[in-house]
């Protein structure tokens, strides 16, 4: 048997503001599915008083409770230390936080999401904007990198200089918990969107969805879920204000427990015009959700087989397709079991197998 590979696995996300954020997820279901392999000494960098699965050690570290932007540079920033001050050296450091830290030292692989603060103009991303370009550069420097999608390995690519070589793609899993249930639909019946509010999500362009069908006689509403951040409600609920319908748009939030929600949507809207992997709508289709979705990014990938693509932006496209689900007879439910079947074939384990991979690469290549 080989050995069994070292990894210091960076947990801080789940103290944070990322915690029920993708980042969160990706982090908690990626370290319970690492930590049932046999071939790695897993230990997380985390806080003291969080939970770890069974088996995993801990590298307590502890951070100040500062706003949410300069907790993840100070994070960053004290990462090389903490690493130092662990006794880590050999180990293979994973950084699950789309901020590269300083002074890194080998092996260490590094998780890329996606580089959407160098693509979009969105005013939101000005401030991670700049921060991506002072510290982009570093992903070339890391002995390995893990993509979540094949579209954010070729944007890094692109936009980030790393080599293609030291490039691995990790597709996302979806929790055995986003399962089918009864077809019984909302009532009243609606559409579901979401996900935490910024320009690029196309919230605007679901609202639009949202106007026209009720404008054609539907009784469907459309329900938002999503944390909401103090400085986007503003922007977020004139969003809502500006629509011919507003009272057929609920806003709900946070949403802790989202099985439900998902089981009894009519229709899952991916109207994001930009993501690094489209989790939610995968987790719409596990729950057997027909999914209508723009065409652009990692969506086209993780939807493509298992929900309906239309063209990006195309609010009337979206719309027709929801229509015909709604009401053709057979076509909701043929939808709902390719969604079913497809969100199948992403599993956390195969997500872990791939990381893995890339954990022992870069453990050999200093050996």
């Amino acid at each position: 048997m080989s050995q069994r590979i070292p990894v210091v696995f960076n947990a801080q996300q789940l103290s944070t503001f990322a915690a029920h954020s993708g980042v969160g997820t990706y982090t908690r279901k990626l370290l319970g599915a690492l930590a049932a392999r046999s071939d790695l000494e897993l230990v997380a960098m985390s806080q003291p008083d969080l939970v770890l699965p069974e088996g995993v050690g801990r590298l307590a570290v502890r951070r100040t409770k500062s706003p949410p932007r300069v907790s993840v540079v100070e994070h960053a920033a004290m990462t090389p230390l903490s690493l130092r001050r662990g006794h880590t050296k050999g180990w293979v450091f994973h950084n699950t936080d789309f901020h590269a830290p300083p002074l890194m030292r080998a092996p260490w692989v590094q998780t890329l999401f996606d580089v959407a603060p160098l693509i979009l103009n969105d005013e939101d991303l000005t401030v991670l904007r700049g921060r991506w370009k002072r510290f982009g550069s570093r992903y070339r420097r890391a002995t390995g990198v893990v993509a979540i999608s094949r579209h954010a390995a070729a944007e890094g690519v692109r936009l980030l200089g790393i080599d293609p070589a030291r490039i691995q793609v990790a597709l996302l899993g979806v929790d055995p918990g986003f399962r089918p249930g009864a077809e019984n639909q909302g009532d009243p019946p609606y559409l579901l969107v979401m996900g935490e509010y910024s320009r690029r999500k196309g919230f605007g362009e679901a609202f639009a969805v949202m106007d026209a069908l009720a404008d054609a006689g539907y009784p469907h509403r459309l329900v938002v879920g999503g944390r909401l951040r103090d400085e986007s409600k503003d922007e977020l609920f004139a969003l809502r204000a500006a629509a011919r319908h507003p009272d057929r748009i609920d806003i709900r939030g946070f949403v802790p427990d989202l099985v439900e929600l998902y089981q009894q949507a009519s229709v899952y809207l991916m109207s994001s015009r930009y993501e690094g992997f489209g989790l939610t709508a995968l987790e719409a289709m596990a729950c057997g959700t027909p999914v209508v979705a723009f065409t652009n990014s990692a969506v086209t990938e993780v939807v493509e087989g298992g929900g309906q693509l239309v063209a990006d932006g195309d609010v009337a496209a979206m719309t027709a397709a929801v229509r015909q689900l709604l009401d053709v007879p057979g076509c909701r439910e043929e939808w709902r079991a390719s969604a079913i079947t497809h969100a199948r074939t992403f599993t956390w384990e195969a997500c872990a197998a791939a990381h893995a991979e890339v954990f022992r690469a870069a453990w050999e290549d200093v050996q």
